[in-house]
This record gives C-alpha cells, structure tokens and sequence, in this order.
C-alpha cells in the first residue's frame, strides 16, 4: 500500500449507514427487477414493460448486480448493474465504437441505475457509486463508462466522467430503446487526486470513510479464467489477453 493510501486509511472515519450495499442475491432479484420496472417505466414505458423480468446479463460472467437494501425491512433502495467487456463487449459498443484509446483496456459499464424515490435517494446514489468505484479498482479497471439519456447524463457530468467523443453527444442506444444517451468514461485510479483537486464533495465519503455496509465480498473476479475463456469471442481475445499481462 502506497504511503498517501496507508495515511489516508489511518485518519478514515468508520461511518454506518441506513442500508446495506452489495451484491444482489437470488432472493433480492424480486426487488432489483419491480425497482427497474418502476423507475423506466416513468420515461419510457415500453422499456418498464420488459423489465418487469430479470434479464439474462443479471446473470452473466462479466457482470454483477449491486443492491442497496434498507436495514428496516429489507425493502430495495437502488441498484445498478456492471458490465465488464472480458466476456462480450459493452452493451454501448452495440450502438457506438470506442475510439482507439480504449482498445485492449478492461472496461465496466454501467446500466440499469435505480434509485427509489425517498429522503435518502441521494446518499444511496452515492453509496452505489462507492461500491461501483471499489468494484473497480479491486478488479484492476481501466475505465469506468456510462450511457446516461438527459437529464441523467448530468449525474455523470457531476461525477465528473468525460465524453468519449464530442462534448455532449447523444447516439441512440439499442439496450436502452433507442433513446440519445450521453457516452461518458472515467478512470477510477484518478478519482482520488481528481476529486481532492476539485474539492468534490464525494471524494470525503468515498476516500475518507469507511463505511462497513458497503460489502463486495461475493463479487466474481473478473481475472481470465479457463470458465471464462471458453467464451470468449475473436474480438474479445486481446482484451484478455491484455489484462492478463496487467495482472
């Protein structure tokens, strides 16, 4: 551990929260998906209407459903939904191509980001994105990316991701009913010097704060693996091969 990080943890404040975060169990999915079904349902109906069932990527290698639960009565709060391009490529790239700087890099995308209306709808935002940020840098990510129709893509603006082509461009995306969506990257290795900078408000909750509800612990690494690479397609081979040589 490098010396800043080794002081940092030393001066973190533990802090609880009202929820737990992690990742989603069987007997969570009921939940994730009436969440899902709700909150699409409000912008675009025919969307809402076909996730009132799990879809096949809530269980797919390569991707992990994280779920924040009330300690209360267990009831979803939010989630949201990674994809990383070790097994297939980004649901974006269906819609769009990558420019070259994110060729042979391992990337997680985002998607499926609820969050269920309530007094503490911003807090667990920003413990989903802890979460999302920690899943990363434990799994050795290069990019974090995110597709975010308006006004969602300002939640990005916010967290300061950048677009991966001109400035706020929308391209219609296929996994999200052909609606414009922003297409937005951030490294999660500069987040921490990025936001100090910036004095943003998260970097404190996220850099700072240990917060012992956020648990990861059942996630699946990410690592190529012989279960893996019996999947893998031709234009998924150097990106395995590349974080493999990384790790």
């Amino acid at each position: 551990m490098a010396l800043v990080e080794r002081i940092q943890a030393a001066v973190a404040r533990t802090e609880t929260l009202p929820f737990r975060v992690e990742i989603a169990t069987e007997a969570q999915m009921d939940g994730v998906i009436q969440l899902r079904a709700a909150s699409y349902g409000k912008h675009l109906p025919e969307l809402g209407a076909k996730l009132r069932e799990a879809e096949a990527a809530d269980f797919e290698l390569g991707c992990e459903v994280l779920v924040a639960t009330s300690k209360l009565d267990g009831s979803v709060l939010g989630t949201l939904r990674t994809h990383a391009n070790v097994v297939a490529p980004l649901p974006l790239e269906a819609s769009m191509t990558l420019p070259e700087k994110f060729d042979d890099t391992l990337m997680v995308e985002t998607t499926r980001l609820c969050i269920k209306g309530s007094s503490q709808g911003s807090l667990v935002r920003s413990a989903l994105f802890k979460a999302l940020h920690q899943y990363c840098m434990e799994q050795g990510v290069n990019w974090m990316l995110a597709a975010g129709r308006k006004p969602v893509d300002k939640i990005y603006d916010w967290l300061l991701f950048s677009d991966v082509t001109e400035k706020s461009m929308f391209f219609p995306m296929q996994h999200a009913g052909m609606v414009p969506h922003r297409v937005m990257y951030f490294s999660p290795q500069e987040a921490n010097a990025l936001w100090l900078t910036h004095q943003h408000p998260l970097h404190s909750f996220v850099f700072e704060t240990v917060h012992p509800d956020i648990d990861l612990s059942k996630a699946r690494p990410l690592a190529i693996t012989p279960e893996y690479s019996t999947l893998f397609s031709p234009a998924i081979e150097p990106v395995a091969a590349a974080f493999n040589r990384a790790q």
